[in-house]
């Protein structure tokens, strides 16, 4: 695919949206039934993850933008919280996936992992800076991270494939 100022840029963010809006939906109803708490794996971030690996830091950030700011819109108490979470999180993987070879799967598990701690230090830090809360930040930290983080990491492979082979 083209750079952002390519031709392919407005049907590549339109099939983006499109899918975004699916996973929220599967979300927001299937993975609510089954999950039904905080340790909820995020579909969004591993698909934002997977395309700020292949498509680097500039797009990943306007994807883990607009992901996030759609994720605000229909589950966030506050605007911007996945906004600002997700944009961070995929720039760094884009910042990242220039050092990392893309065809290695060893390489698309440590860039999983790395986003899911980064994106979820972001979700605890500002929902305690705003709303205080229960519970410490390295008990919230431990507890949700681990297990998003196997979930993460399971679905990342094959999407991560798709994704590639997709390119």
């Amino acid at each position: 695919m083209k750079g952002l100022e390519g031709k392919n840029t407005f049907s590549f963010y339109l099939i983006v949206f499109l899918l975004s809006i699916l996973i929220l939906l599967i979300e927001g109803s299937l993975l609510a039934i089954f999950f039904g708490g905080a340790d909820m794996p995020d579909l969004l971030l591993v698909m934002v993850t997977c395309l700020a690996f292949i498509q680097g830091e500039r797009r990943g950030m306007v994807l883990g933008l607009l992901a996030g700011l759609l994720q605000d819109l229909l589950f966030s108490p506050a605007i911007g919280f996945f906004g600002l979470a997700k944009m961070v999180t995929a720039y760094l993987v884009g910042l990242a996936s220039r050092e990392i070879y893309k065809d290695q799967l060893f390489g698309l598990i440590a860039i999983v992992f790395l986003a899911t701690f980064i994106h979820e230090f972001i979700i605890i830090f500002l929902g305690l800076l705003f709303w205080g809360g229960a519970g410490s930040f390295l008990y919230l930290l431990d507890h949700l991270f681990l297990a998003k983080t196997v979930y993460h990491l399971l679905l990342a492979m094959p999407l991560y494939l798709l994704l590639h082979r997709a390119e």
